[in-house]
Formats: structure tokens, sequence, C-alpha cells
């Protein structure tokens, strides 16, 4: 028996679904079992940092089916709250919460609450960020054109090789590059096209000493393995005639050891803030009584800036500062690393300094957790709250659709899609960039059919590749997550070369070169169907409802209302086959076969309808 019935993520049970506006007025209806009978039920709001602590009588009103209703209404301040219900005159179970499931239920005590999100004023994320599709690129691997010539130590590999582990020392330094360039990425434009790609991201440009650019040398330079400015800026140019805007990487938690602003190595001369204790760039960085640092994770190659240095502030966010300075020479936002490790300080002045250059730039985090309640250094973040990040990228997403897809766990992918939708603004979810792998991930195909060697050696990695039947499964399961990753709220971002069937191991198998001449066609043209998809209005801003996660199957539906397209979405990664409820006629916008009233699923069956319109 069902004893109560609360779903905030369903405007009849929550007026507002998701994170609410400041002082907005809003609903909440519980419906309790008449069974019950509670004499009074009590909505307990309290915020995250203790400071508000609120009680609520709800009033009553007789429902139907066997089910009370009991509602209240309230307005709130910015920050991040959480609540449940308390029933009075109730002799056993007396508190309403979440469940495992988030499914409404009984708690006797340690009730689990619902979270509520409460966001300062309307951000006006940027319009274009979640048309087309998104493309991350690492420059070295995508395509080269021209003869790069390598400096310093670097070593030039031959196109298509499995790059470095580590070297024969045992040593890991990243210098392995195989040539891909700024030039060949504006050459291979008319590809990125035909993907319908209209956002582009680029892993760091920057001069740096490694081929992942993480450890950057000079922010003022395009890195000379990569290009010069100027094939920036005709990268931007050709780009922009085509519909797609840049979007690059910034790095400004941490810098090289062996940059010019602090310079170990003394690579840039005697300066520099480890060798000079006057040198502009000595506050950048915190030391200790002996030289040594702070840096990034232990990594002493990777100092990390001191985010309180009005200096580096200056630097990077002041007139003419980094920030700016790119998004003028073309780019249309960052991607911020790490931007858990940023603080608040040095954020609140990375995102004015953007939007003032470029007021419809966009700013995107790395944040691998919910970031609506994110947690770092002990302090709760507030990147959605409407005044920091326009989206982040969507790990949580990944990692269900992954569950789903591979293990057939749709409640893990259900668990996540409710954290989302109840946590998040409305105008973060549709603008979330939706991954299925990164360049710090295993790759897609990889991680759906291969063995899992998370826990393996290097060694290993570099000598497994997938089976012709683990290769086989892994395309057909890398196609049924990106049905999903594309018709999901948000927009769906693809890791150079997974629409092609790029297989990899982590860091740095998943980094290999694009491998021209060797797609898997099919998958290529699969992946371009649903690109097309993309210009529907009802994926990018339709209202989004889950229909159905039981048995192993995963069932979602799209609504526009102001082109009226109703679009259900549904795969079966269950064992056995599944009928799924319709109510109506609907096309199967991949086939062209039409379904009344119900459709069947086999295992391993997907499909995208849309809803037929009645003549």
């Amino acid at each position: 028996m069902q004893y109560v019935k609360f779903n905030p993520t369903d405007v009849f049970y929550k007026s507002v679904v998701g994170a609410v506006g400041e002082d907005v007025r809003f609903g909440l209806r519980l419906q309790v079992n008449r069974c019950i009978n509670p004499s009074e039920v009590t909505l307990v709001v309290y915020s995250d940092d203790g400071t508000f602590n609120t009680q609520y009588t709800m009033y009553k009103e007789v429902g139907s089916d066997g089910f009370d209703n009991f509602l209240a209404d309230l307005s709130l301040k910015k920050g991040l709250y959480w609540y449940y219900f308390r029933m009075e005159g109730v002799q056993y179970e007396h508190f309403v919460g979440m469940d495992e499931s988030r499914n409404a239920c009984l708690f006797y005590d340690n009730v689990r609450p619902w979270q509520l999100s409460v966001y300062k004023k309307q951000h006006q994320t940027p319009t274009w960020l979640n048309s087309g599709v998104m493309y991350q690129i690492m420059p070295d691997r995508f395509f080269a054109t021209g003869d790069t010539v390598p400096n310093e130590d670097k070593i030039m590999r031959v196109w298509g090789q499995q790059p470095f582990y580590r070297e024969e020392d045992g040593e890991v330094r990243n210098r392995d590059f195989f040539g891909g360039n700024l030039k060949g990425i504006t050459q291979k434009l008319p590809y990125l096209k035909s993907l319908n790609v209209a956002t582009l991201y680029l892993t760091p440009i920057f001069k740096a000493y490694s081929n992942h650019k993480y450890d950057t040398e000079d922010y003022e330079q395009i890195d000379p393995m990569f290009g010069t400015e100027q094939d920036f800026v005709e990268l931007c140019q050709q780009a922009d005639k085509l519909g797609i805007k840049v979007v690059l990487d910034g790095v400004f938690n941490h810098v090289g050891s062996s940059s010019k602003y602090f310079n170990r190595q003394k690579k840039y001369g005697e300066g520099g803030a480890y060798n000079d204790k006057n040198s502009p760039y000595r506050d950048w960085f915190k030391f200790n009584d002996d030289n040594t640092y702070e840096c990034w994770w232990n990594f002493q190659t990777l100092p990390r800036i001191n985010a309180e240095s009005k200096g580096a502030q200056k630097y990077f966010c002041g007139r003419g500062g980094i920030v700016p300075r790119w998004l003028k020479a073309g780019a249309s936002g960052w991607r911020l690393d790490v931007v858990d490790e940023i603080s608040d300080t040095m954020l609140d002045k990375i995102v004015a300094s953007a939007k003032k250059q470029k007021p419809n730039c966009a700013i995107i985090g790395e944040v691998w957790e919910d970031a609506s309640n994110k947690c770092a250094y002990g302090l709760r973040r507030h990147y959605l709250d409407g005044s920091q990040l326009d989206s982040v990228m969507n790990y949580p997403l990944m990692n269900g659709i992954i569950a789903f897809v591979r293990d057939g766990n749709e409640q893990a992918l259900s668990k996540v899609v409710f954290d989302l939708v109840n946590n998040y603004p409305p105008f973060v979810r549709n603008n979330l960039m939706n991954i299925l792998g990164t360049h710090d991930t295993v790759r897609i195909l990889t991680r759906l059919a291969g063995d899992n060697l998370d826990n393996s050696s290097k060694n290993i990695m570099a000598r497994t590749k997938l089976t012709d039947s683990q290769y086989k499964l892994g395309i057909r399961l890398v196609r049924i997550s990106a049905v999903l990753q594309y018709t999901m709220f948000g927009f769906p971002c693809v890791f150079y070369g997974d629409e092609v069937g790029l297989e990899g191991y982590k860091d740095p198998f998943c980094r290999a070169c694009y491998p021209w001449g060797g797609e898997n066609k099919l998958l290529l043209d699969f992946y371009r169907r649903l690109g097309e998809l993309r210009n529907w209005s009802v994926f990018s801003d339709g209202d989004f409802h889950q229909l159905v996660a039981e048995n192993g199957v995963y069932a979602f539906e799209r609504v526009c209302q102001k082109t009226q397209t109703e679009v259900i979405v549904a795969v079966n990664r269950g064992k056995q086959s599944y009928n799924l409820y319709l109510g109506a006629t609907y096309e199967d916008v991949l086939t062209g076969r039409h379904y009344n009233e119900s459709c069947g699923l086999q295992h391993n069956g997907y499909v995208i309808l849309k809803k037929v319109s009645k003549s």
C-alpha cells in the first residue's frame, strides 16, 4: 500500500520544478493516504548554513483515490535549503522524507530531506550554448597540416601510434607529439559542420611543455607546436562563418613550474617567483620558509596560483587581461579547469571580466559531482546561484548513462536524472554539457564493452584492446548511449573520435590520434543523424518528464509547447522485451516506422518517437 505521495520533479507536487528564484512564491503538495489520517501536517524547511529553520502549517484539501492533499506556499532568499514533512496525531512513523530511490516514504526518525536550491536571479545563459553539438578537441591529436617542428627535447611520433605512457627510464614526461595544430582544425571545420557542431571546445592551446598543455608557461602565446595567434584568429573567423563558436580551456588554478611566472628550471633567465623573492610573480604563489611551495595535488611541476594575489587577479581579469584578451581575439567562452580549486574571489572576477568583454560568452565549470551542492575545501560553493557559471560538465549524467547502458541499471540513471531536475535551475539544466567521455576518462567504447582495468597498471592498459566481439557489442552500446546523450536536457559534447569508434583506456590511451581513413562509417553516419535532431527546439528547450524506469527499461518525454512537439525516447537494456504504452500515434524519427498506442522494445532496442499530429 502506498501511504504518501510526493515528487518535486512534478508540477503537481511542486509548482516550480527544480531550483527556485529568490522571493519567487511556489507551492508544495503532499498527498497522504486517509488511513493515516494525521491531525496536522507541517512542512519543515532549514538552511544548509543553519541560519534558517522554519515550519509551515499545511492546509488540507480533500483529494481523490483515498488520499488527502496538504498544501503550503512559501518564498525564500538565495541559498541552499532542505525540507521534509512532519505529521501530528500519528502513532508510528510521523516524518515524510525521501528514500534512496528518491521516492517519498515514511520515517520514524533520521528523516532524509529533499534539497531545495534558491538562486539570486534569472541568469542570462548564452542563447547559443545549447544549440547544436559541442565537440572537444585535443589539438595535437585531431589533424595535422603542414610541417610541425618540435622544439626543446620534444619527440615527434607517427600519426596513429599509441601515445607514450612512460619513457625508457620510467619517467612520464608527456613530450610525445603527433603534429596536430590549429590550421588542421580549421581545415576540418566542414567535417565538424557535418556533425552539426555549433561549439568547438579546445583543450589548452597556450605555450607549455607538455602535449596536453595543462602546465601553462605563457598565457600570452599560442604554443608554437600548435601555431600562431593569427592561426587562432583565423580558426575563430572561419568557424564563425559556419556558425561555430570556439570555447577555450582556462587553466587558472596552476601553472607549469617551468613557466615564465615561476621559472624553477630557469628556462626564462634568472627571474621568476621561485628564484627571486622580489619577482612581481612572487605573491602569485604560496611559499614556505625553505622555498617549498603549494602545488596542485602535490605535483611539483604544477605550482598553485594564490587566488588572493592582487597581481594574479589583475593579470587574468584586469583590463586587457588574459580572460578578456582571448575573448576579444575570437573565443566565445571559457571552460574553467578544476573550478572547485578556484576560490570564489578569483572565480567572481573571472566571470565579471569575461562578461564585461563579451556579455554573451559562456563560462563552463569542470565539476565532477552535483554542482548545486558541491563542497570544496570545507566550503559550500554557489556556482549556480545566478552569479557565476553558465554550465558545468555533466559527469553525473555520464556515470548514470554508463551504469544503465553497460549494466542495465535503470535506477542509477533515474536517480541521477531526479537529482539534476530537482536541484538545478532550469536555465542551467537545459544548458548542461552532457559528456560520455573526455580527455580525463576511459573512451566510452572501451568503458561500455571492454574489461574493467581501473585498478590495473598502465602496462596492462597499453596491451589490452577490444576483441572483435567486444567491439561489435561496444558499437551497439555507444549508439544507445548517444541516443540518451543527444535527447536529454542539456547539449551533447562529443570527445573527438568517439563518433567513429576510437577506443582506449585512461590517460594517455584515451588521447590517441583521430583515425582519419579508418573511421567506423556506420557509427559516424549515426552520429550525423543524431546531430540533425539537435536542430529541434524540443531537445534544446523542451520540458522533460521521466516515463519509465523499470526492468532495465528507461524512457522519457520531451515536450515543446511553442512548437507543439512531443517526443518519447525509450531504451531497453533489460533481458526481456518490453511493451511501452504510448496512448497515441508516434513515428520513429530514426526508422520512419509508425506505432499506434504502444511500442514493443526488444533487448538493446531504442526508439526516438515523435507524436504524429492529427490532420
